[in-house]
């Protein structure tokens, strides 16, 4: 029961997080809006595997509600490393950016040095 229900579970995280529900959206041109939350499509995702699984009605929406609590907080966490990555990158990238322009003064600085008459 909980090894399919996981697996529904992380699969309708990602799912989310990775941007495909916005891919979906643009080529069906259909917004669900219970494609969009990880908790939503989490629970009945969940719930109805395990319904088809055969595992009765109060066990289902037991591990239904439990995944989307699971989904929640994967979801949270996924998005402060997101954010962590986009501050990381953009810190990385102004630094690089800085010490090429510097070294591109520095190189112009030089050269106007050596046109200059020894003395």
């Amino acid at each position: 029961m909980w090894e399919g229900a996981i697996m529904v579970a992380v699969s309708c995280v990602l799912y989310v997080n990775m941007g495909l529900h916005e891919a979906v959206v643009d080529v069906l041109n259909i917004d669900l809006r219970i494609t969009g939350c990880p908790r939503c499509l989490t629970f009945w995702s969940t719930l109805a595997w395990n319904l088809i699984g055969g595992y009765g009605l109060v066990p289902s929406i037991f591990v239904a509600f439990s995944l989307s609590y699971f989904a929640l907080w994967a979801s949270l966490l996924l998005d402060y490393l997101a954010t962590l990555y986009n501050k990381t990158y953009e810190k990385l990238y102004n630094q690089s950016d800085a010490e090429e322009s510097t070294s591109a003064t520095d190189n112009t600085a030089e050269a106007d040095d050596s046109a200059l008459p020894q003395m």
